[in-house]
């Protein structure tokens, strides 16, 4: 394990202010996956590296394309017919010379599970849903951190699985007649983490609509009905431009509220439109915030202060409301 030097110090100083230089070395020796590069992950790619983590491994098989241009600053025009994580690898390393950048350009279905169990942290960009479900599996047995994210349009989320987490938090112990000043206490603490499965088959008791809405956002059961709409068509997106694909969103969206015993007009036509309407644009703002908030968490994640994500956040465009929600196999 490497020991952070002294120009590292010095150029991570605030970030050691702020974490302490224990939770600095964890991050300067963590390893992280990221798979899929598009925007999303170009946000979380770029946060990420300027915070000092030791090595991120960038995996994806496809090509660059002129969509890519779009929401992607790590890519350009002359990158086209290249390989996604190689191009995106380029300019990654000149963020920050000192982590190391390794591109991996093979298919994730073509990867054995021990592929997975070599890092700390598994980031998800694009995958089909029964990649998800099968990597979480995989993460959860050797208790690797995992997030999976996305942008659709207008709207963003981030699943965390941490399976079982330990961290400490700091509070603040006012003064008394014994102790003359404050006093910052540090309390570990732990949390418990459900499976993405779980959370996709969770059922809420048929609450009132009103009641429901303080607890979770309809845009979850949006994005699970497009993980639904996927599993049966073979991990494709629905086509704005079809009928068919919007019917069978509505459809599964019936059944998903039902079998969540949640009111069906919780979920109503118009949002499940809006979705399939731009299911496959990045728009670079949304990008930049959802992205933000993923990389944020995955450094708390390794630095081991403060209680990460639990375990859902839901990003709105069209409202401009981030919120997190704590979804469980069982609701209480």
């Amino acid at each position: 394990m490497e020991h952070i030097t002294e120009d590292e110090a010095a150029l991570y100083d605030r970030q050691i202010r702020l974490w302490g230089l224990e939770a600095q070395h964890r991050m300067r020796n963590a390893s992280i996956l990221i798979v899929g590069i598009r925007g999303l992950s170009n946000e979380v790619c770029k946060n990420i590296i300027l915070a000092g983590v030791g090595s991120i491994t960038l995996l994806d098989h496809e090509i660059v394309t002129e969509e890519d241009l779009g929401a992607q600053f790590l890519i350009r025009q002359e990158d086209i017919g290249r390989n996604r994580a190689d191009a995106a690898a380029e300019r990654a390393r000149l963020l920050n010379p000192r982590v190391k950048v390794i591109v991996d350009q093979d298919d994730i279905a073509q990867k054995a599970d021990n592929f997975f169990t070599e890092f700390n942290i598994v980031c998800l960009t694009g995958c089909s849903p029964k990649q998800m479900i099968h990597i979480d599996h995989v993460c959860r047995k050797s208790n690797i951190g995992l997030y999976i994210a996305d942008v659709h349009g207008f709207f963003g989320y981030i699943f965390c699985d941490l399976t079982h987490h330990e961290y400490c938090e700091e509070s603040q112990e006012p003064a008394s007649e014994k102790r003359k000043e404050a006093e910052t206490v540090i309390s570990k603490r732990s949390q418990d983490y459900d499976s993405l499965l779980d959370t996709m088959e969770a059922s809420w008791g048929n609450p009132k609509p009103k009641a429901l809405r303080r607890k979770v956002s309809p845009l979850l059961f949006a994005i699970q009905t497009l993980w639904l709409f996927r599993q049966e068509n073979g991990g494709k997106l629905p086509q704005s431009t079809s009928q068919e694909d919007l019917d069978a969103m509505f459809r599964i969206r019936d059944e998903r509220l039902k079998s969540a015993q949640v009111d069906g007009a919780f979920l109503d036509n118009e949002l499940i439109q809006t979705l399939v309407s731009t299911v496959s644009a990045e728009i670079s703002p949304v990008c930049a915030i959802v992205g933000g908030f993923l990389a944020q968490d995955i450094l708390k994640t390794l630095s081991g202060k403060d209680a990460p994500l639990l375990n859902y956040f839901l990003y709105n465009g069209l409202q401009g409301s981030g919120l997190v929600h704590h979804v469980q196999k069982a609701n209480k």
